[in-house]
């Protein structure tokens, strides 16, 4: 009876022969440290698929990420285009910012007069400030970063409502007093309202272009930990 042999690459085994007949190769030729044969387990190939399709859906996460970035980073370059270069006199946050402002009456309205008018302007800068903290402590940059471009756009917003106190050109919800004239009449400071707006002018562009910087270098919260 012919002996069996096994083969050193694949592990088939044979009747004796000059070749294995499962994988091809010449015996005599094949050197065993060139060719260290692989044995994988069922389990073993399944841990790898697993491992294979995290990786591919990581790298979608990514592209998803990245594509969703840099629309929000244009969105923001968009409205600053439109608030800053070309100077705009009104925009679609200023209406997202009108529900905010005019809540902040309400709300500080039992605290005295002055916080009362002073309470719209709390207010539009309150809720952008409190979505900053919240998106931070979560780690999500992106987010935070939208959150701070909202708030800078709050000051350019107030630069205008500030800007209007001796003049009163600017059209006011249900009519009333406007807040800025009374505020700064208050405090002596109504010839000034020119050079405080332009300070709050400034302090929102500086902000806007702060997250617009953060943005861009933000990263997946997976790469924060």
């Amino acid at each position: 009876m012919q002996e069996k042999i096994t083969c050193p690459k694949c592990g088939f085994e044979q009747q004796e022969d000059t070749e294995c007949l499962r994988c091809g190769i010449v015996f005599a030729k094949f050197d065993p440290h060139r060719h260290i044969p692989v044995f994988r387990s069922s389990s073993t190939e399944k841990h790898l698929g697993h491992s294979e399709s995290a990786e591919f859906l990581d790298t979608v996460d990514r592209w998803i990420y990245r594509t969703g970035k840099y629309v929000v980073i244009g969105i923001m370059a968009l409205f600053f285009f439109y608030m800053v270069i070309k100077r705009s006199s009104w925009c679609f946050l200023d209406y997202v910012n009108l529900p905010f402002h005019e809540f902040g009456h309400l709300f500080f309205n039992p605290f005295g007069e002055t916080l009362q008018f002073m309470g719209g302007t709390i207010s539009q800068l309150m809720w952008p400030f409190i979505l900053i903290v919240y998106f931070i402590r979560r780690k999500e940059a992106l987010s935070a970063s939208f959150c701070l471009f909202w708030f800078g756009e709050n000051f350019l917003n107030i630069s205008k409502y500030i800007a209007d106190a001796r003049s009163m050109r600017l059209p006011l919800v249900g009519g009333g007093i406007h807040d800025w004239n009374f505020l700064l009449g208050k405090w002596h400071a109504l010839r000034y309202d020119h050079t405080i707006a332009n300070v709050v002018f400034v302090l929102g562009v500086v902000l806007m272009i702060g997250s617009m910087t953060w943005a861009f270098f933000a990263k997946p919260k997976g790469d924060n930990e």
